[in-house]
């Protein structure tokens, strides 16, 4: 099976099966991308700190990155799309039925069975990545004053993914 059919398959079956937004997404890319032996683990960790520093959601950008670094442009522009079709379509008929839908017994049940299911997600793809990226006492205090600047003081990303790159200049 040529590549790009295969980053298709990939991304598309990530996309339709991942629940929860980017960062529930990662643990099942992560697993894909080893099984598929496109990257390390190490290589993966960074490409989701590249993926944090630049505009879009993480899912997309994870996506564009693994998708060039498999396939070139082309495999970009194929993983990029396969990772967000789903989604598109889904969205499409859910937004036709969702308000009509919205306020059933069945329809909140399962909303409140899914929530604590894309925390969990969330909270897989952290440790996943935190077993790769948090190599030091340095890297754990930086890891502890992020969390603490963003749940204390509601400090941008924007500023602690600038602040933590100057961090890793001075300190590593």
């Amino acid at each position: 099976m040529s590549m790009l059919i295969q980053l298709f398959i990939s991304f598309f079956t990530i996309g339709l099966f991942s629940f929860g937004g980017g960062y529930a997404i990662l643990s099942f890319l992560q697993q894909e991308v080893e099984r598929q032996g496109w990257m390390t683990t190490e290589r993966f960790v960074d490409f989701i700190a590249i993926s944090q520093s630049t505009p879009g959601p993480i899912a997309i950008n994870m996506a564009t990155f693994v998708g060039y670094e498999t396939g070139g442009v082309p495999g970009a522009l194929i993983a990029s799309l396969a990772v967000s079709l789903p989604g598109m379509i889904l969205m499409a008929i859910f937004a036709r039925f969702f308000f009509h839908f919205y306020e059933r017994p069945v329809t909140q049940a399962v909303f409140k069975g899914l929530r604590p299911a894309v925390v969990g997600l969330i909270a897989a793809a952290a440790w996943q990545i935190g077993s790769v990226a948090i190599v030091n006492w340095v890297a754990v205090g930086i890891s502890a004053v992020s969390i603490l600047l963003i749940a204390k003081w509601k400090i941008s990303p924007v500023i602690l993914v600038v602040g933590s790159a100057i961090a890793g200049v001075i300190l590593f």
